[in-house]
């Protein structure tokens, strides 16, 4: 069975975030609206989405979710307003997770956004689709990633080691509704 990605989702530029979460709500079954996404994500089309704006969207979507995250020497104004909204949200928040504590996290039957840097020099965010000690597979990605070449490309320059985890085992199945 072919997945059929929205030409909105394919055209949009800076979607990597987007993606991610339309992904999430794909493998749950819900039909999501991009522009939903786009407005609930805050996403710019320049930029793209801050990874915490995913995890504010998702929280405020009905998922349970925490945010893992470096600290960050250069958070834009836009930026601290989101995570002014992901305190207000109660979204948990902690250090940035190890590789390993990703993959536990996974084992346990938790999802999981990343960001780091793509092997083009892109800021990118990934859904993660599996997880090993040798490799990372993504959702939007055919390849799989060492997990020595992951680590090397969240660790680039001006990239966070951001992650979000996503308790996704009580989800109800919703419908899209405009995002308030």
């Amino acid at each position: 069975m072919a997945l059929e990605i929205p030409e909105s989702l394919l055209n949009l530029e800076a979607n990597c975030g987007i993606f991610a979460l339309w992904m999430l709500f794909q493998h749950h079954g819900i039909e999501m609206d991009v522009s939903e996404l786009i407005e609930a994500t805050q996403h710019v089309e320049e930029h793209g989405t801050f990874t915490i704006a995913l995890a504010v969207a998702l929280k405020k979507f009905g998922f349970d979710v925490s945010f893992y995250t470096d600290p960050d020497p250069d958070i834009d104004e836009s930026e601290h307003l989101i995570y002014q909204q992901a305190q207000a949200c109660n979204i948990p928040m902690g250090a940035a997770l190890a590789y390993s504590e990703i993959q536990h996290a996974i084992e346990s039957g938790q999802m999981a956004i990343v960001s780091y840097d793509t092997l083009d020099g892109v800021g990118n965010q990934s859904l993660i689709y599996s997880i090993d000690e040798q490799e990372i597979c993504f959702f939007d990605s055919f390849d799989p990633m060492l997990a020595s070449v992951f680590e090397q490309q969240r660790n680039a320059e001006g990239i966070c080691r951001q992650v979000i985890l996503i308790n996704d085992r009580d989800m109800q199945p919703m419908q899209s509704s405009r995002f308030s």
